[in-house]
């Protein structure tokens, strides 16, 4: 029974609640929302994963020598990484000797090799996703169709209520032109 049905003028029981059932009808919504972004999430992840798994089929690691470094970590970056930015050579699948910059992390030997991914065409590449990036991505993209959910959700609920105030005040017009015709 509603505060208002139990003869309560405010609306509002005694405290200031607005009766038993106030909770009840959130729980259905946020039920869709939860499910929407866990949904999104699993889809999110297995996308992700997927990706990474067949990552190797177009990329290959070699073994590349560091040639010079450019600059010291975290050179022309909004956010410093650990260790340096260099550039490196490889000698590539057609035979060739290619060269390209990267990032390397702890800086390694400088008379030694570092392994980094090229694409078909011997570019470098980053390499596939890691396992934190692909939980995080999964999160945070169950965290965005969740807040899409909500946000439909209020657009719907509110575009509900313009259409019945609408439908509402176009009843009184008709009413109040019956009157005015009839001179009742």
């Amino acid at each position: 029974m509603s505060a208002r049905g139990a003869g309560h003028p405010s609306g509002r029981f005694p405290g200031g609640s607005t009766g038993p059932d106030s909770g009840v009808r959130w729980t259905l919504p946020a039920m869709v929302i939860v499910l929407v972004g866990v949904v999104a999430g699993v889809v999110a992840c297995f996308v992700m994963t997927r990706a990474a798994d067949t990552y190797p089929l177009t990329h290959r690691q070699v073994d590349a020598h560091i040639v010079r470094v450019i600059g010291p970590p975290g050179g022309g970056r909004s956010v410093p990484a650990p260790g340096a930015d260099v550039e490196v050579s490889w000698t590539g699948g057609d035979g060739a000797v290619h060269s390209g910059r990267t990032h390397v992390g702890p800086l390694p030997d400088l008379k030694g090799s570092v392994r980094v991914w090229a694409d078909a065409r011997e570019r470098l590449d980053w390499g596939p996703p890691g396992n934190g990036t692909i939980i995080l991505g999964s999160v945070l993209g169950g965290l965005a169709a969740a807040s899409a959910a909500w946000s439909a959700g209020r657009l719907l609920r509110v575009g509900r209520r313009a259409w019945t105030a609408r439908r509402a005040v176009a009843g009184w017009e008709r009413e109040w032109k019956d009157i005015t015709a009839t001179g009742r």
